[in-house]
């Protein structure tokens, strides 16, 4: 029994890593965008991404972009998550909170 336990977790983590557990490799060609944003609707603070919204984030959108110490939430694009509004470059949603990592140097 643990084995098919383990064997069904490494199969779910593979999926997981690939990124077909929802959407699939080829899931946007077959679920085209039903109702496209125009790069021109979008206005600051938000920035146009071609691929971020809809299911598997396939289609495009106006995106929020959230200053240090926001609150934000994390997404899996994978689960066919697709936020509506992201942590600015170079920011990470860590704790719910949009944070400043310090770069790993390498030496």
């Amino acid at each position: 029994m643990k084995v098919i336990v383990a064997l069904a977790l490494l199969v779910c983590t593979v999926a997981v890593v690939r990124g077909d557990l929802v959407c699939g490799t080829n899931y946007c060609k077959q679920h085209p965008c039903t109702s496209p944003v125009a790069r021109s609707s979008c206005r600051s603070p938000s920035e146009y991404r071609a691929s971020h919204a809809g299911k598997c984030a396939c289609c495009p959108a106006c995106v929020t972009l959230l200053s240090e110490g926001a609150a934000c939430k994390t997404y899996s694009k994978e689960l066919g998550e697709t936020p509506s509004a992201v942590c600015r470059e170079p920011l990470k949603c860590l704790n719910a909170v949009c944070t400043r990592v310090p770069s790993r140097k390498s030496g």
